[in-house]
C-alpha cells in the first residue's frame, strides 16, 4: 500500500537526519526536494525555503556543527496516499554550553514514486530563540507591543 511504503519513507528519512547519516536520508528525497521551514530567517538562515538535496546535507552539517547531541521521537505520524504529516518532538545539546533545547515540530511531506519532493516544517521559534539564548524574552517583547495591540 502507497501510504504504507510513505510512511516508513518519512521515519527512514527523519532516524538518518537525525543520526546525521547524509546518504540515507539524502536517499529518502527526490533530487528537486522543496522545502520550507517557517521560520524567521534573520535568525534561522539555514532554514526558509531552499530547493534540491544539497540542502539535506547542509542541514544535517549546521545542526552537527551547532549540536553534540540530536535526538528526536515522532510522536504522531498520519499517511494518505502520497502524503504524510508527523510532530516530532526534538532534544539539541547544544556544543557552546551543553544547554539542551527542546522543541516540537510539524512536519508535511509529500511523496512522488517513494521519495519525498515536498517538505513544509512549522515550529515555535520564539520559544526556540528564548532556549537557545538561556532567558526568557516574553515580558519584554509583550511590553514592547502591548500598544500595537491595543490599536
Amino acid at each position: 500500500m502507497e501510504s504504507d511504503s510513505n510512511r516508513q519513507c518519512v521515519l527512514d528519512f527523519l532516524q538518518a537526519f537525525y543520526a546525521g547519516d547524509v546518504a540515507a536520508a539524502m536517499a529518502c528525497c527526490d533530487n528537486e526536494i522543496d522545502t520550507i521551514t517557517y521560520a524567521p530567517v534573520d535568525l534561522f538562515p539555514h532554514l526558509g525555503h531552499k530547493h534540491g538535496r544539497a540542502w539535506v546535507a547542509e542541514a544535517i552539517a549546521i545542526q552537527q556543527q551547532r549540536y553534540a547531541v540530536r535526538k528526536h521521537e515522532v510522536i504522531f505520524i498520519a499517511a494518505e496516499d502520497s502524503r504524510v504529516a508527523a510532530m516530532t518532538r526534538c532534544a539539541l545539546t547544544k556544543r557552546n554550553d551543553g544547554r539542551v533545547v527542546q522543541f516540537t515540530e510539524a512536519e508535511f511531506f509529500a511523496l512522488r514514486e517513494g521519495r519525498i519532493t515536498e517538505h513544509r516544517a512549522f515550529f515555535d521559534s520564539f520559544d526556540l530563540v528564548q532556549q537557545v539564548l538561556g532567558h526568557d524574552l516574553a515580558d519584554e517583547f509583550a511590553t514592547s507591543v502591548r500598544g500595537a495591540m491595543e490599536h
